[in-house]
């Protein structure tokens, strides 16, 4: 009956949302509470994964025609994948009672 509909989703929102939600996802990564540990591990894997999809979305969205979409995108895609990175090198130390070794970036979160 005619074209698929075409989505008409700005490409620079989920880019922008995932710029966003990037850094909080890596400064969750970063820090060992001593309390609230599955609170904290669960509201950083999901800021990260709604990093990355959002920046996977931005991509799809935009395509070859805009640059600073992908740019901003990857960048966001990049910060939320490193968070989530963090946030199992924290789970596999504090599920294996520290027979894991600690993350580098916080040598004084030996549990």
């Amino acid at each position: 009956m005619g074209a698929p509909a075409r989505d008409h989703e700005p490409p620079a929102a989920p880019a922008t949302f995932a710029v966003l939600l990037g850094p909080v996802a890596f400064y969750l990564g970063i820090i060992v509470p001593a309390q609230g540990t599955v609170r904290h591990v669960l509201l950083g894997a999901a800021f990260g994964i709604v990093c990355v999809l959002s920046g996977w979305r931005a991509i799809t969205i935009a395509g070859r025609r805009r640059r600073a979409v992908q740019v901003w995108a990857w960048i966001g895609i990049v910060i939320g994948a490193a968070g989530l990175i963090m946030i199992v090198w924290q789970l596999l130390v504090i599920a294996t009672a520290g027979a894991f070794p600690p993350p580098f970036w916080s040598p004084y979160a030996n549990r």
